[in-house]
């Protein structure tokens, strides 16, 4: 019982350590985009709804605007190989962030190739939950993360023969989810993957 209550804050803080960052961060960009449109703020009406003022909202949205831009630069060549060299430089160095990176694009709908695949790993006498990281289409070897559970922030990384992993046509957050409920739903997404194969 101790052990499930660690477990449950451990995951608690793991959760919200990057919402309370990404609120402050709101906060503070907030902030200094109401600031900027102090010049113009005789353009808003002074009336508050719900306790927000029309300048907060202005903010709000152009907040939206820039973030919508943003993504859609994301999108394009130039910004795809920007994210690429943040990544490699920057980001990939910051643990779980493949991780999260790839919850985020399953819940976004994203399709593009997000770094983790998830993925059957067959051993001796077992099958695994795992992330496809990297393949070569020189080497019969595949790279995989096999994270542990219910925490994906640590795990190992192994590297397997190619006809050992097979690959599951689920989202990596919903292989998170099986993950995180100790296997609940995995039996279902193998069976669907002996299915299609």
């Amino acid at each position: 019982m101790l052990k499930r209550l660690g477990d449950l804050f451990v995951d608690g803080v793991l959760l919200a350590l990057p919402l309370g960052a990404a609120a402050y961060l709101l906060h503070k960009v907030l902030g200094a985009v109401v600031k900027a449109l102090a010049p113009v703020s005789h353009l808003f009406p002074d009336a508050r709804w719900f306790g927000v003022g029309a300048l907060d909202l202005a903010a709000l949205a152009l907040l939206v605007a820039a973030l919508t831009g943003l993504g859609a630069f994301a999108r394009s060549a130039p910004g795809r190989r920007l994210a690429e060299t943040l990544e490699s430089v920057v980001l990939s160095k910051i643990p779980g962030y493949l991780i999260f990176k790839s919850v985020v694009a399953g819940f976004s709908g994203d399709d593009r190739d997000t770094g983790l695949r998830p993925a059957l790993v067959a051993f001796d006498d077992n099958t695994v939950l795992g992330f496809v990281v990297e393949t070569s289409d020189s080497d019969d070897d595949v790279t995989v993360f096999l994270p542990d559970a219910p925490g994906a922030a640590s795990g190992s990384v192994v590297l397997v023969p190619r006809q050992r992993v097979r690959v599951l046509d689920v989202s990596t957050a919903a292989a998170m989810r099986a993950m995180k409920q100790r296997g609940l739903g995995l039996q279902k997404f193998a069976g669907a993957a002996k299915k299609k194969a």
